[in-house]
């Protein structure tokens, strides 16, 4: 795992000074290609509407261990009702953003990263779910990472998650991005929380 680092690659839509704090961020178009650890090229993009078959298939290869961790527990399928809530976002109360491949034509998710707020709007809970092939790779923390420049520019000044406690890997990747645990709960998930300005540079 590594550090956060500034926003690498080519982004490929019109956007001046991507590190200022006070820009407005079109999180609905957003749109950047960045390189992972091996230095391979993905493309982190903003979820549509006409991405639920992408994001069916994507749930569908996930392995059982990865969708327990990223659901706390067993869900074998998602319903059209779910597909529909999982891309048919306001991008102000629930933004989503895929890592994307696209092969012989085809795009395909290799991750997704998404943020909801509750009741307090600077607020919000971060979750994510990386396909098992592509983990360990800086896809999750590239995905937080522009989740974070997204929530800053909107008004979310905390992210929060929930980690189940044997999912070291996330707990990791939450760590090494300037996480604090807060709490541990009885049923062993660990509660984290930072500001989303710390996330970037």
């Amino acid at each position: 795992m590594f550090l956060w680092m500034p926003m690498r690659g080519r982004a490929v839509y019109s956007m001046a000074d991507m590190g200022s704090r006070h820009m407005l961020i079109d999180a609905r178009n957003y749109r950047v290609e960045v390189p992972m650890l091996d230095g391979a090229a993905i493309l982190i993009r903003a979820i549509r509407p006409d991405d639920q078959e992408r994001l069916h298939d994507h749930f569908k290869g996930l392995s059982e261990k990865s969708v327990y961790f990223r659901f706390m527990g067993i869900r074998r399928d998602l319903s059209p009702q779910d597909l529909k809530h999982l891309t048919e976002l306001d991008f102000k109360n629930h933004v989503g953003l895929a890592a994307t491949l696209t092969e012989n034509g085809r795009e395909r998710f290799i991750g997704v990263g998404r943020y909801i707020c509750g009741a307090d709007p600077t607020r919000a809970e971060v979750a994510f779910a990386i396909l098992d092939g592509f983990q360990g790779r800086g896809i999750g923390t590239l995905l937080l990472e522009h989740l974070s420049r997204i929530a800053d520019a909107n008004g979310v000044a905390e992210f929060e998650a929930d980690v189940l406690g044997e999912n070291r890997q996330m707990l990791e990747v939450f760590a090494h991005s300037g996480f604090e645990s807060s709490r541990s709960l009885d049923s062993g998930v660990v509660h984290l929380r930072s500001s989303t300005s710390k996330m970037f540079v």
